[in-house]
């Protein structure tokens, strides 16, 4: 009855309605098929016999399961072995090697701050081992891995700045110390762009004493920023806002403090792009604080 119904519609709509399901439903049984080859090829005999350590092996199973997972990376699973492990070897020779491995597979997984703690940790307890400054380090690491963008809490880049800094003045000529100048570098540079926002918005809504204050604290903080050169230009842009709003018994002293940050700056940044409009507002500035005088003379 199908294919009397057939011969009334032409060829292209036959290919549709008996060729392309057909087709369809092959595509689907071979790739149904590779998926089960897949499944089967991935729970081999020697996995499914390591999965079976991991519920009920002996300690030296457990130990040879740990590491065949953590070497897959699959570190979920090595991790759970290797925290087993630890209180099974304390206190043996064995406990050193399965506690850095932990801390590694914590740090791999993810877990930063798990990591830092097990890392501080080995450190602690093997002070002369050689692999001790490379734990220092990755406690360091892991509060990087952690800290957040400078628009959130810093409080994981506060920290991985102090134990980087550790690391430089306690292994100043190991492998990563590179590394962890580059990265010392890139979180201050977080906490300054920080500072400088906190300080703009100061500027923004016309708190210029708060500013003032604020900018100047910043370029204490970090005077080797590269966000340095925007700072001094809104301390010399506050100084005179604050200058304006005061009272004219202050309005003197804080003129002249405005030229002198404006000074500063030009020496600092002959070149800069903000120059025009730092002269600009150098030239108001000079203006009003003559207009003070004159007033003062008369």
């Amino acid at each position: 009855m199908r294919h009397a119904k057939l011969e009334k519609i032409n060829a292209k709509e036959r290919f549709y309605l008996l060729v392309l399901p057909d087709m369809k439903r092959s595509g689907w049984i071979i790739l149904l098929a590779i998926a089960g080859l897949w499944v089967l090829s991935a729970c081999s005999p020697e996995l499914r016999q390591y999965n079976t350590y991991t519920r009920k092996g002996s300690i030296s199973e457990k130990d040879s399961a740990a590491f065949y997972f953590y070497k897959r990376g699959d570190y979920e699973k090595a991790s759970i072995l290797f925290e087993e492990l630890q209180a099974a070897y304390r206190g043996s020779d064995r406990a050193k090697e399965i506690a850095y491995y932990y801390a590694q597979a914590k740090f791999k997984y993810g877990f930063y701050t798990v990591a830092a703690y097990y890392f501080e940790q080995y450190a602690r307890l093997y002070p002369a081992d050689p692999r001790t400054p490379e734990c220092v380090y990755m406690v360091a690491e892991s509060y990087y891995r952690e800290s957040a963008p400078h628009y959130l809490d810093q409080t994981f880049t506060k920290k991985a700045i102090n134990q980087f800094q550790l690391f430089m003045d306690t292994y100043p000529y190991v492998e990563q110390a590179d590394e962890a100048q580059g990265r010392l570098y890139e979180l201050r540079e977080r906490l300054a762009k920080k500072d400088l926002e906190i300080s703009r918005l100061y500027f923004n809504i016309g708190n210029y004493k708060a500013a003032v204050t604020s900018f100047k604290v910043t370029l204490e903080k970090f005077p080797d920023s590269r966000y340095r050169e925007e700072a001094e230009l809104f301390l010399f842009k506050s100084a005179v806002a604050l200058a304006e709003q005061s009272t004219a018994r202050r309005k003197k002293n804080r003129y002249l403090d405005a030229i002198d940050y404006y000074n500063r700056f030009i020496d600092r940044y002959p070149q800069s792009t903000y120059l025009k409009e730092a002269e600009n507002l150098y030239i108001k500035a000079k203006r009003s604080l003559g207009k003070l005088n004159a007033a003062n003379a008369g």
